[in-house]
């Protein structure tokens, strides 16, 4: 039988096929650029070096941010949103104690795959509404 998820409560519907394009392809980036800027801290290179990745890791977190919002406007208060506003959080005390950058990143690069991998039940658990509700049709 078929699931779809409760509208009623403000849970999403798949999103169309351009928009899913458009994440796979802004992630993919995110992933790569943050990579870049993960291993230079991790191998020490000096941060005017890595300016550029900076500035390309938060762009592209912003726009995974922008497009996750826009196709749930309720993802704040999921599992999926709750980590990365821990994710979010965890390089943000990069910036309140630089001596802490390469633990800090590697808790947010664990964060970031967890709330990307975690089950659907976790990923859709709100603290509002409990666990997701399906419907039968």
């Amino acid at each position: 039988m078929r699931k779809n998820r409760n509208t009623s409560r403000g849970e999403p519907s798949r999103p169309s096929g351009w928009m899913r394009w458009l994440t796979i392809v802004i992630r993919t980036a995110h992933i790569g650029v943050a990579a870049v800027f993960f291993g230079g801290c991790v191998l020490h290179v000096p941060f005017a070096q890595l300016a550029g990745w900076h500035h390309l890791t938060i762009a592209t977190g912003s726009g995974l941010l922008l497009l996750e919002w826009f196709h749930d406007p309720q993802w704040l208060h999921r599992g999926k949103g709750l980590l990365t506003l821990l994710h979010v959080g965890l390089v943000a005390l990069v910036h309140i104690a630089p001596g802490l950058t390469v633990p800090l990143l590697w808790g947010a690069l664990v964060s970031g795959c967890i709330g990307s991998h975690m089950p659907r039940r976790f990923r859709h658990w709100s603290l509002l509404y409990g666990r997701e509700v399906w419907e039968k049709r």
